[in-house]
């Protein structure tokens, strides 16, 4: 897969724009990856730059001088810890990778280094790891336009020849030939042409509302949809409070479980609000990133569903594994983040 590699070696000794830290939200130094970066950084200064930055949100990433090491940087990344993968640790982790890559592009990096976040003392499984981590690379490299390098450094065989294995899979079940095709959806006796999606870091994940690109409404910058739309919602109903705390992470999980506790909420309220907040931060993050914009024109005139088993509202209430997706008057529910997309595409295909 173009600019993506693996390699046997110590990541001190890399010769990359940046190297990742696999960082603890204190930013502390710690034993393994942590604390050989530490080490060859030069500990007091590396500490002097961390403490002064504080803090760090899991699946989050910020970024000090690298001191001492070849690298220019140092890119602190926050990886879940693994909780048997019912936690969001899979999408933390996606998210880890991506806003490392985005703080890397951000201060003209061309080249970083990453060992397998998580996978160590966090106790995420390595397999799964190396899915996620490589998803993530290849989605920022394609919605971002990117042409960073990024090589993974790891130090034991199985690693090294387990993240091969997967490397070498992923692209080519990826590569631009043989990307998804669209699915046929059958509504009212017709077919049509549709895309369907749930995770960021599965395919068409860019629809998802979880997917982190930074975009900026009213004058206030956002990471996801999700922080727009839980913002939006504490807002609607007077709670300034919960909203600023939403503002505050970047941890969409966090920022749904805060939106979920919004003070005076009023379900027949947000109902029939939701739909339009959602359309003008939609059309937001995909007309104010090209690389977005362009992944959502493509996808033509076909229907986007979003599936989730346990959502009713904003996805169709199917599994994206189930057939019956494929039948729109199986759905259990209102796919109403896809038809947004839907309108929101049409919307930017007026203005091109």
């Amino acid at each position: 897969m173009k600019n993506i590699s693996i390699v046997k070696a110590d990541i001190t000794s890399l010769d990359t724009d940046a190297i990742v830290n696999a960082a603890n939200n204190h930013l502390s130094a710690g034993g393994g990856v942590c604390g050989a970066i530490f080490s060859a950084a030069g500990y007091a200064e590396l500490k002097k730059a961390c403490d002064k930055i504080g803090f760090c949100n899991t699946g989050s990433a910020v970024i000090t001088p690298g001191f001492e090491l070849k690298a220019k940087y140092v890119i602190h990344a926050v990886g879940p810890i693994w909780r048997g993968g019912d936690q969001d640790e899979e999408k933390l982790l996606y998210s880890t990778y991506y806003q490392s890559l985005m703080v890397a592009k951000e201060n003209g990096c061309k080249s970083i280094a990453f060992p397998l976040v998580s996978a160590g003392i966090y106790g995420y499984p390595q397999k799964a790891a190396w899915e996620t981590a490589i998803s993530a690379c290849r989605d920022f490299h394609k919605a971002e336009n990117s042409d960073i390098d990024i090589v993974f450094s790891v130090l034991r065989d199985e690693a090294y020849e387990m993240g091969s294995e997967i490397l070498g899979k992923f692209g080519a079940a990826h590569s631009d030939k043989s990307e998804p095709t669209e699915y046929k959806l059958r509504i009212g006796g017709r077919s049509f042409d549709a895309y369907f999606f749930h995770n960021a870091n599965e395919p068409y994940g860019f629809l998802s509302n979880w997917y982190l690109s930074d975009f900026t409404v009213d004058g206030i910058k956002f990471t996801s949809m999700e922080q727009y739309i839980m913002y939006s919602k504490c807002l609607c109903f007077g709670d300034s409070i919960t909203a600023k705390d939403i503002l505050a992470t970047d941890d969409t999980a966090m920022q749904k479980s805060l939106g979920r506790k919004a003070q005076n909420y009023i379900d027949n309220v947000w109902a029939g609000r939701r739909q339009l907040i959602a359309l003008k931060g939609l059309y937001a993050k995909f007309s104010q990133n090209d690389g977005l914009r362009k992944l959502l024109l493509d996808t033509g005139d076909a229907y986007l569903v979003e599936c989730a088993v346990n959502d009713k509202v904003w996805a169709c209430g199917i599994d994206l594994r189930d057939e019956s997706r494929l039948n729109a008057e199986k759905w259990s529910g209102q796919n109403i983040l896809g038809f947004a997309l839907m309108e929101v595409r049409d919307s930017l295909r007026a203005h091109e």
